[in-house]
């Protein structure tokens, strides 16, 4: 199923339009903004999470798509790559941190799901 990766991708898209708007129109502090944004990109993580893996009805389409959690990862480990003060770590640094080690270990607990799934399962990768 190509639609989780596309909404993956706008929800992403939405929550970095979402931080600008929340700076302009209502004159809100880049770092609250940035905690704002940082929260609804790990709702999204978690949403994806539990949408693709227990939920039976887009479990046979959304089965072999690890892309999203790459894309997660990325979008972390960049927000601390850039913004890390490693003298002074503000709330949003730690929030990302968090976020980042929680995506990682959910990643692997997707994969342990495929992998358990997989060993009993009629799907045909290949079809």
């Amino acid at each position: 199923m190509i639609l989780f990766p596309f909404v993956l991708l706008v929800a992403l898209r939405f929550s970095l339009a979402f931080n600008t708007f929340l700076q302009y129109e209502f004159n809100i502090s880049i770092a609250n903004a940035g905690t704002a944004t940082l929260v609804l990109v790990g709702l999204a993580a978690f949403v994806f999470l539990f949408s693709t893996n227990f939920n039976l009805v887009t479990f046979e389409r959304a089965s072999y798509q690890f892309s999203p959690w790459i894309v997660f990862l990325l979008f972390f480990w960049g927000v601390i790559e850039n913004n890390w003060i490693s003298s002074h770590p503000t709330r949003n640094n730690i929030i990302s941190l968090v976020e980042l080690i929680v995506t990682i270990s959910l990643a692997f607990v997707a994969l342990a799901i495929f992998t358990l799934r997989y060993r009993t399962s009629t799907i045909d990768p290949l079809a």
